[in-house]
């Protein structure tokens, strides 16, 4: 059988030049009576089916440039793919193929255009779910309900299966996504267009986010609003978690457990995924509520049989304020007796949004120790004025440089939200400075860390007001020469007296 496979080609082409060559003269005599013939009818039949196919070949390119690659491609703002092209091309020429059987071979098309009416529907039938994927992929290129780079939900049947995911790639039958735990889910057109989607990114590039904190009823209400606005709005120097629009906290609800307090905020997910966002939120309101002595409710089931041990601390309570304050890194290694004796010392302060404490290059004779809110620390920059160094949040301290031989105050501190504080004098911390060493070397390595922030900053602010072109103040010596024609001398000059000096102005 293999033999027979590999020489019956060779033998069928022997064969039929064997009976041409001894029927060649017959073969001649008949090519020459009807060459004639057949050569008209190449040439005629040649020049129409030509005629339909360049035309349709036109059609084809004129629908390419204006429609697929003009109209569409305009409002999807991308490059249509091949497939759609493709398909109007088999129509096209389907179509021209059927005109052809008509009008060159004078063929009945009827029973062509049956049999492939029943062959379109049975196809149709088969590849049904492609079509409806195509098409809405269409519909969804021509609406853009979302492009590359959108973070959207897809909603389910339950909220516990939405997915909430970014937009990586578009094409005409499925929707890529990337999850927030970097998984890849493929989405067909036809499932997403019968869905409702939520576009987190239109009208407006960010979006917000909610992040529920339950506390015991024994805090207050101002009490956590402030602990809580400090934490959210600390997590806001983190690039991505946005300051404006401001975030803001709202009592959600009452349960057994406590108070529900919802904290609202913006991320701009070019920086920041969700996920990553509700982390570090989390991080940083946790670590303000530990410092201010609150401790998250939980659920209870409970019965006391005694004096029920208190969870949550208040500073404006002797003992409670004990507690935090020992907290801290600078009071840890003084014994009690030593604290007691500060502590009483030791002033209260309380500082309302926005106000400021002190200023820059203000006489120093003390330090402070904040345990509520949150202060902004500026420093005047030679040519950028004020600039934000450091960010002070419960728990730590500042202004220590006056125990380092500093007189006067090294920035001007701000209270971002309502504030307490507690202020430290020189002359009744020096005696303790005095008798621990390493309190002495954990001030100046704060103080330097303090510096060193503030310098930064500085630089920071210095070099993105070189980057930033220069506006030209206008006086009223330009407004008047603008009057004149463009074409001048290269140079013009004027008395000094006669135009006001911009340096001076600035």
């Amino acid at each position: 059988m293999k033999t027979i496979n590999r020489i019956w080609l060779p033998g069928a082409v022997f064969g039929a030049f064997l009976v041409t060559l001894l029927n060649r003269r017959d073969i001649y005599h008949d090519f020459l009576e009807h060459g004639r013939f057949v050569s008209e009818s190449v040439f005629s039949y040649g020049i129409q089916i030509g005629a339909w196919v360049s035309s349709t070949f036109l059609l084809n390119r004129l629908i390419n440039l204006f429609f697929w690659d003009g109209f569409i491609g305009r409002i999807s703002d991308r490059r249509v793919p091949r497939l759609p092209k493709d398909v109007t091309a088999i129509v096209l020429f389907s179509i021209a193929a059927l005109l052809i059987a008509s009008t060159v071979f004078n063929k009945d098309t009827t029973k062509i255009l049956a049999a492939s009416g029943a062959v379109s529907i049975v196809i149709g039938l088969a590849l049904r779910t492609i079509i409806l994927d195509l098409f809405m992929g269409l519909a969804i290129h021509v609406d853009q309900p979302f492009k590359i780079g959108d973070w959207i939900m897809v909603h389910q049947n339950r909220v516990e299966t939405h997915i909430i995911a970014e937009v990586i790639e578009t094409n005409w039958r499925t929707i890529r996504l990337r999850t927030t735990k970097n998984n890849m889910v493929v989405v067909p057109n036809s499932k997403l267009g019968d869905t409702i989607v939520t576009n987190y990114m239109k009208p407006n590039p960010h979006f917000r986010l909610e992040v529920d904190f339950t506390l015991d009823f024994d805090v207050s209400s101002e009490r956590a609003t402030r602990v809580l606005t400090a934490g959210i709005r600390a997590a806001c120097e983190h690039e991505g978690v946005l300051i404006d629009p401001e975030p803001e906290v709202r009592m959600k609800a009452s349960t057994l457990e406590g108070m529900i307090y919802e904290i609202r905020y913006f991320i701009l997910p070019k920086f920041i995924s969700p996920n990553e966002s509700m982390h570090l939120v989390n991080n940083t309101v946790l670590d303000h509520l530990m410092h201010s002595g609150i401790v998250p409710a939980h659920s209870k089931q409970e019965i006391f049989l005694s004096k029920r041990e208190k969870r949550s601390l208040d500073a404006s309570l002797d003992n409670d304020l004990y507690q935090l304050l020992t907290r801290t890194e600078l009071f840890r290694s003084l014994d009690a007796k030593e604290f007691n004796s500060l502590l009483e010392k030791m002033t209260k302060r309380t500082l309302g949004e926005g106000e400021v404490l002190y200023q820059q290059e203000d006489i120093a004779s003390s330090m402070f120790v904040c345990v509520e809110g949150l202060l902004i620390s500026h420093v005047d920059g030679i040519d950028v004025g004020q600039v934000k160094a450091q960010t002070i949040r419960a728990g730590q301290h500042f202004g220590e440089g006056v125990f380092l031989g500093g007189q006067w105050r090294e920035s001007t501190i701000t209270s971002n939200t309502e504030s307490i504080l507690y202020e430290i004098q020189r002359n009744d911390f020096e005696p303790i400075l005095a008798k621990y060493q390493n309190l002495e070397k954990y001030l100046e390595l704060t103080h330097s860390k303090s510096n060193e922030e503030a310098i930064e900053a500085v630089e920071n602010a210095t070099e993105q007001a070189k980057s930033k072109p220069e506006k030209k103040k206008t006086t009223a010596i330009n407004k008047v020469m603008r009057l004149w024609p463009k074409k001048r001398n290269p140079k013009q000059t004027f008395f000094p007296e006669m135009v006001p000096d911009n340096s001076e102005s600035k």
